[in-house]
């Protein structure tokens, strides 16, 4: 959805990252077979992380081999078979990314509306497809997605509560792959990213939600004199102050239910997401470094 929750690759060894790489190859195959070619455009690092998890608690050792792709077409790369059965997290990959697509029609500038409205219509069928596939989830997202609408036309200054929505979309995303003590686990886990995504998108998003004058709770609760205007270092300050409070709380609370996971799979690969990729993520868009390498396509 967002791109948010991704390795920190310095830090992985070669086979980790084939790995890593193999799982996206192989969601993105999968979303192409069973939703159509146009879904492969919209995955992002985040459904690879849920594909890890998901592999993990079901046990399944990865199943790869080399192959072509469009991305691709004179290299074969390592890609994850279908016999690896990747088919919930590529159901929720266009659960949600059919959510995202209306709602930057109703939030998104003249550019995001555009681009939401061309890319809605192949998304429509999908949808339908994945929503049969799994209806609890389709429904509570749906949920989600009425309380972020009421929260942003509020325009709420609380980060909390701001956070709530997509909270509630990732606890109902990661809570559909476990039973019992593992599902209320998960439910956790998928919250406290909910947060950490929130968070790292309204930061990210700050520079352009303020040039705009678009809902953003940093700014809300943070105001500056002249709106449109770059933000004071004074307010800049006091914003990363709050952000960094928040992070650092979130994470903290979402590695202390990660070890009571104890994922037993691609352990050394979900760590090092958990552990370094997500702080090192928060801490590229703190600096300014992330949107940049977005923009580059890095």
């Amino acid at each position: 959805m967002f791109g948010y929750v991704r390795p920190f690759k310095p830090y992985m060894r070669v086979f980790e990252y084939d790995i890593y790489k193999a799982v996206y190859c192989g969601l993105c195959k999968d979303m192409g077979r069973r939703f159509g070619f146009f879904t492969r455009f919209t995955l992002s690092y985040d459904f690879t992380f849920l594909s890890l998890i998901d592999l993990s608690i079901r046990g399944e050792k990865l199943d790869a081999e080399k192959q072509r792709c469009f991305a691709h077409p004179f290299k074969k790369t390592m890609c994850a078979k279908c016999t690896c059965n990747l088919k919930y997290p590529s159901s929720a990959a266009v659960i949600l990314t059919y959510h995202k697509l209306r709602d930057d029609i109703s939030d998104k500038g003249f550019r995001g509306r555009i681009t939401a409205f061309a890319a809605l219509p192949f998304f429509r069928k999908p949808y339908r497809k994945a929503a049969e596939e799994y209806p609890e989830l389709t429904g509570k997202i749906e949920k989600a997605m009425e309380l972020q609408s009421k929260t942003e036309s509020e325009r709420k200054a609380d980060i909390d509560e701001a956070c709530e929505p997509t909270a509630r979309m990732m606890t109902a995303v990661f809570g559909e792959m476990g039973e019992g003590e593992q599902k209320a686990l998960l439910e956790r886990f998928g919250y406290l990213l909910g947060r950490f995504i929130y968070i790292c998108d309204a930061l990210d998003d700050l520079p352009e939600d303020n040039r705009k004058g678009d809902y953003n709770p940093l700014l809300i609760k943070f105001p500056t004199e002249n709106v449109n205007e770059k933000i004071p270092d004074k307010v800049m300050k006091r914003i990363y102050e709050y952000t960094d409070d928040s992070i650092n709380f979130t994470l903290g609370e979402l590695a202390e239910v990660y070890v009571k996971l104890d994922p037993k799979r691609y352990r050394d690969i979900l760590d090092n997401i958990v552990y370094l990729g997500l702080k090192n993520v928060y801490s590229m868009i703190r600096s300014g470094q992330f949107r940049k390498k977005q923009k580059r396509g890095k």
